[in-house]
């Protein structure tokens, strides 16, 4: 199990859940009230290299990295999920990172916030 494909807090009250790992009727009650945001079956990915060296399998597309509480940063082969995003009220950025895969993950896995504007929240107070 890989976390960053697994659950991801998103934004404030919002949640993404995979629907092959999370049962959404058995969350935590910390997030009952949370808007739950089930991950659409990801695109097939064609590169066979890809699809054999990836350790995340292919939920990958959920690996997604917050700017903020709108701006999103998706793969942009993972069409279904970038317009899953923008359902929701996201403005997602497509970009290319599909060469990481092989190393288990993506743009979540492969970033590390050094610095952030805004004040410091608990998303669970």
């Amino acid at each position: 199990m890989h976390i960053d494909t697994t659950l991801a807090l998103l934004a404030p009250g919002k949640v993404l859940v995979n629907p092959e790992y999370i049962d959404v009727d058995r969350l935590p009650d910390t997030l009952k009230s949370w808007d739950v945001l089930v991950a659409p079956e990801p695109d097939p990915i064609g590169d066979r290299l890809l699809k054999v060296t990836s350790m995340c399998g292919k939920w990958l597309s959920m690996n997604v990295l917050m700017i903020d509480e709108k701006r999103v940063i998706a793969e942009r082969h993972h069409t279904g999920m970038l317009r899953a995003l923008e359902k929701w009220g996201f403005e997602p950025i497509p970009c290319d990172l599909l060469h990481y895969a092989p190393f288990g993950g993506s743009f979540h896995c492969a970033t590390l916030d050094v610095r952030r504007r805004g004040t410091l929240e608990s998303y669970f107070d």
